[in-house]
């Protein structure tokens, strides 16, 4: 049963691909799709080793001699879900619904980043009503990951000039600038010792987490150090601590909304309790404004596990994890609001042996972004852990002469009788990736109003998405 009104082109792709799980390093069913959509249509495409797609459709009758544009988005989607979910994402479908003129999914990200411009791509090159230049539509994998797709597109492929990238969020708006950054894994061997002490479980939930390009200035609460901040609580209070499990956040581009740790512990619950209602007390005065759900849950755990590391050990891992930097840094002193340096520490495992720590670092300067890698580093060391960085991807720097930008703000005042807003990113994006191969690709960005991104609280307008559907039909008819 279709939720939307799939007699509209876009709200029927956007619900078929729904359909598909569709998370990074899971595209090869929605790679598919776009292929057989391709064959369909008998639309000239070329798909490489790692499932990037390109389809090309000709100009349309009059528009033979005009330049090329280029569309572009990317096929995955962040999978995150509440605790409570049992949707399983390398198999089902998601599970929307309509919510007061806005589709979301029960209990999961919704993935309209980017399901949006995926289905604006595939209603425009299968209609025949809308008049354009040659269009050659990129589809890309791993943008949620790291932007790799759109790091081993062979740009050969492409032969236009001007891109309108569809990976944005805020209809009215165009980005015109965005950040580099680097991936960094923080690694240590641990040492598993006999155990026989009780276990407890110490739980940091309810935040609200989101992006961690966008949100990170706002001050929301990374569950990963809050948790870490409550563990060496219980050490200055000189309470007996052995670590057994650390399992926080999901993705290194989204800020930690949950944190469990597992331990052992000879001291008296109730002295454990009390350090936890501290921090408790503590973080809701620390983020009343900014993440005041924030809960920190303890309870003792019935089974037994028969390891645990060290008190000694437990104590290096948490000071490391205390000190490690996190979070917004720097503010530009020339573009109003925009953070140009922060780091994420995303997500924490102990897994096979090693704890595991793995962060997102952004800046549009290089070498801001190598600074923090050499901190992250210099703190690992001296905790008898290591650091390797990976991934790092070039930031796209503000073009003040874009053709296409003022014809879109032109055309975008005729069209709605506003402003279009310009706007500056400290999230990563394909657009930067592309700029690299292509530097004298003309960019601008567009996009539905949507809300809470990376998260299940997701949601999208639906008006927003066929409204801008419709204006990006317009545009592409006067270029």
């Amino acid at each position: 049963m279709s939720i939307l009104d799939i007699n509209i082109p876009v709200n029927y792709y956007f619900e078929e691909i729904s359909k598909i799980p569709r998370g990074s390093y899971n595209e090869q069913k929605i790679a598919d799709y776009v292929e057989n959509f391709a064959k369909e249509h008998n639309l000239r495409y070329v798909r490489d080793q790692i499932n990037n797609l390109i389809i090309y459709k000709d100009a349309s009758a009059g528009y033979e001699d005009h330049e090329a544009i280029m569309l572009q988005a990317h096929m995955d989607m962040v999978n995150e879900k509440n605790k409570d979910s049992d949707h399983d994402f390398d198999n089902d479908p998601l599970d929307l619904y309509i919510d007061d003129g806005f589709i979301t999914a029960k209990g999961t990200t919704l993935g309209a980043d980017d399901g949006y411009g995926v289905a604006y791509m595939l209603a425009l090159l299968s209609t025949d009503n809308v008049k354009h230049p040659p269009l050659e539509c990129v589809f890309t994998v791993c943008e949620e990951v790291g932007l790799d797709g759109a790091l081993a597109f062979d740009g050969n492929l492409i032969s236009a000039n001007r891109m309108i990238g569809l990976d944005s969020e805020t209809e009215g708006e165009t980005c015109t600038t965005s950040s580099g950054g680097c991936d960094v894994m923080v690694d240590k061997d641990l040492h598993f010792v006999d155990n026989t002490k009780p276990i407890y479980e110490l739980m940091i939930k309810g935040l609200q987490g989101g992006h961690s390009g966008r949100e990170i200035s706002n001050g929301r609460g990374n569950a990963n150090k809050l948790a870490t901040r409550v563990m060496y609580g219980f050490i200055k209070e000189k309470l007996d601590i052995q670590l057994i499990d650390i399992e926080g956040g999901l993705k290194n581009n989204a800020i930690p909304r949950e944190c469990t740790i597992i331990f052992s512990s000879e001291s008296d619950f109730d002295e454990l309790k009390k350090v936890a209602d501290t921090y408790q007390s503590y973080f809701k005065e620390e983020f009343e404004f900014s993440d005041s759900g924030v809960l920190v849950e303890l309870k003792a755990v019935s089974k037994s596990l028969p390891q645990a590391l060290s008190n000694a050990e437990s104590k290096e891992v948490i000071e490391m994890m205390n000190v490690l930097k996190n979070g917004f840094v720097e503010r530009s002193f020339a573009i109003k609001d925009l953070t140009v340096i922060s780091l994420n520490m995303g997500v924490v495992r102990i897994e096979n042996n090693q704890l595991k720590i793995n962060y997102l670092l952004r800046s549009p300067m290089k070498s801001a972004v190598e600074n923090m890698c050499d901190e992250l580093s210099i703190v690992a060391r001296a905790f008898n852990a290591s650091t390797v960085s990976s991934n790092y991807y070039p930031g796209w720097l503000y073009d003040p002469d874009s053709k296409l930008r003022d014809q879109f703000k032109e055309f975008y005042l005729k069209h709605t009788g506003k402003q279009l807003k310009e706007v500056a990113s400290h999230g990563g994006l394909e657009t930067g990736i592309f700029k690299g191969k292509k530097p004298n690709l003309d960019i601008i960005t567009m996009g539905p109003d949507m809300s809470d991104i990376h998260t299940p609280d997701e949601r999208m307008n639906i008006a927003s998405f066929v409204n801008c559907y419709q204006l990006l039909c317009d545009f592409i008819a006067t270029l």
